[in-house]
């Protein structure tokens, strides 16, 4: 059959037709029109446009029940909200199709029809909203349990007060394993394979009244599409420069004759541990996994403030103040430090290039009695 042209022919008479919908006559022969059209629409598969003609069809009789129902034929109704059910279930709106199968069921009850085809569909709208529902709860629970930036994968287990002892953390180039203690039994809240590899010694757990954040600092910086996959390809390379528990001494290491004699102009260039090459940030076109309405920037943000909170204790914080004078120092400072500390065999740690350029540290050396 010719739909399109039918739906042409019923819009052409919804054109003409009165607007007085008081008129039984007039307004059953809408109905008609909406109704019919709707079912055009179905079988082209115009699932919008057919659910707006029955809920149009539908609405006349809700506007004054007594007037339009004594002019439609017996059945009428009952199909108008078949046809409106099924586009609505088409259109990935299960509770409302389902509202339109149950008052089709009830017409039909009423006039002793056979009430099965609702029954199934209404059977057919509770298994989609159910997996709707189980579907948003997946997405919802991936969202929440981690964020990320380019450098640090931050995991949240939404757990209170949970004490160092009762969590078993692994982390492996490319693995993860949390285990969590809870009355005596362990449950594994992670456990596998990761997106890409990880930086274990730079990994580390937090934990926080409420919650237990996972922060994985990623070896090569990019965006994880998921947080578990096939792991890293092959084994990274050891990075150029030392990883942030390094010591100062292995920090400031280098050839000390070389770093010492070396021009003013050039002493603190060749003293200085060469930087990490920056990977450019370009904005990123492939689809993720989810869509989200975080604040990535301010993820970010965070995630650097975290960091630059996190106060070093002992020897680590020791170091850190070491190398903030030395990063905050000028060229002629910083070629005291590195003479001094390297010539005197790491003894003495001075900032006076004037008394430096005028100190043989190593005559001064006194081997080991004994």
């Amino acid at each position: 059959e010719d739909y399109r042209a039918a739906i042409s022919k019923y819009t052409a008479a919804l054109s003409s037709a009165s607007s007085d919908d008081r008129i039984p006559d007039d307004s059953a022969d809408k109905f008609r029109a909406h109704s019919h059209r709707a079912a055009a629409n179905l079988k082209l598969e115009q699932w919008s446009n057919a659910l707006a003609d029955a809920e149009a069809a539908l609405e006349l009789i809700s506007l004054d029940g007594t007037i339009a129902i004594t002019a439609l034929r017996t059945g009428e109704e009952e199909l108008c909200n078949l046809r409106a059910g099924i586009a609505a279930y088409h259109l990935d709106q299960p509770d409302l199709a389902a509202g339109f199968f149950d008052q089709a069921g009830r017409l039909a009850s009423e006039r002793g029809r056979d009430c099965g085809v609702y029954t199934a569909w209404l059977k057919k709208c509770n298994a989609a909203a159910s997996k709707m529902v189980e579907i948003e709860e997946e997405e919802k629970r991936d969202e929440d349990q981690y964020y990320q930036s380019d450098s640090v994968l931050t995991i949240q287990i939404p757990e209170a007060n949970v004490q160092p002892e009762n969590l078993k953390v692994e982390f492996g180039l490319d693995t993860l394993s949390v285990i969590l203690t809870k009355q005596g039994v362990d449950f594994t809240v992670i456990h596998g394979t990761l997106f890409d590899a990880i930086d274990v010694g730079r990994s580390k757990v937090v934990y926080k009244d409420e919650k237990v954040l996972i922060k994985l600092r990623k070896v090569d910086k990019h965006e994880w599409h998921n947080l578990f996959g096939t792991g890293a390809e092959k084994k990274p390379a050891a990075a150029p420069n030392v990883n942030a528990n390094a010591t100062f001494e292995e920090k400031m290491g280098g050839d000390e004759r070389g770093d010492a004699a070396a021009a003013p102009g050039t002493a603190a260039a060749a003293a200085a541990p060469a930087p990490l090459p920056e990977v450019a940030k370009t904005k990123s076109t492939k689809a993720t996994p989810y869509v989200s309405h975080k604040d990535w920037d301010s993820i970010e943000r965070d995630l650097k403030r975290e960091e630059e909170e996190e106060k070093p204790e002992g020897e680590a914080a020791l170091n850190k103040l070491f190398q903030d004078i030395y990063g905050k120092a000028d060229d002629e400072t910083r070629r005291a430090m590195v003479k001094s500390f390297q010539t005197s065999g790491g003894t003495v740690l001075s900032t006076n290039w004037n008394e430096v350029g005028n100190t043989d540290y190593e005559k001064e050396r006194h081997a080991p009695k004994g």
